[in-house]
């Protein structure tokens, strides 16, 4: 039987209704200390679920303001961190947010769910509201992962795949360069690693991006 495709509202609402979530760090953030120093920088958490990072930056004081499609997710974030600034919106339709403003943006594991029309123009959206020193720290899905979960190694030529009713895309280094051209981007950090996440083994990339101008 073919599998209904959702809509990211309707699976990510249906999502987070599960019992016992609350948000979890691993401390990744950590090695980007500098560049989260300044107090009164703005830093958006983008596709930020139920607060993982904006947990993290909120302990030491920070103010993010936490994003994403799913109103359930950003209730629940609520109720661990009633004070936190949120903003539920579908970061395909554009980030709602002033051009060169942004210092910090931080999407985790939330920039693989779309095709790649869209994928490129939400990168173009970021660069548009980063500052001019300002940074993305970004993890996204590995090819890797594919194999992790029995699929063949020819399976990482496929970028895109159907699962549980939605898109995910997958990136090798490859896919990196492709949609964080050295036109636009200043590559700080890249490493592909593995972790836990809700659980179950998980290997990702961890990039850390800075905007270029055109001169």
């Amino acid at each position: 039987m073919e599998e209904t495709m959702k809509t990211l509202k309707e699976y990510w609402n249906e999502s987070f209704q599960r019992p016992g979530l609350e948000p979890l760090y691993d401390n990744w953030l950590q090695k980007y200390t500098n560049y989260l120093a300044d107090y009164n920088e703005l830093i958006i958490d983008l596709g930020c679920g139920i607060g993982n990072n904006s947990r993290y930056l909120f302990e030491r004081g920070l103010q993010p303001i936490a994003c994403d499609i799913s109103e359930e997710a950003l209730m629940k974030l609520k109720g661990f961190i009633p004070n936190i600034n949120t903003r539920c919106f579908d970061m395909s339709d554009g980030l709602p947010f002033e051009s060169e403003t942004v210092k910090i943006i931080i999407a985790d594991l939330s920039l693989h769910y779309f095709d790649e029309h869209t994928t490129r123009s939400i990168i173009n959206d970021i660069h548009r509201v980063l500052k001019d020193d300002g940074v993305l720290l970004c993890r996204l899905n590995s090819v890797n992962e594919i194999i992790n979960i029995g699929e063949t190694k020819e399976t990482q030529e496929v970028y895109l795949m159907e699962s549980e009713g939605i898109y995910r895309r997958f990136f090798d280094q490859s896919q990196i360069n492709r949609f964080f051209s050295n036109v636009m981007w200043d590559c700080i950090h890249n490493e592909e690693y593995e972790i836990t996440r809700y659980t179950n083994k998980k290997v990702l990339w961890e990039i850390a991006m800075k905007p270029r101008r055109a001169v």
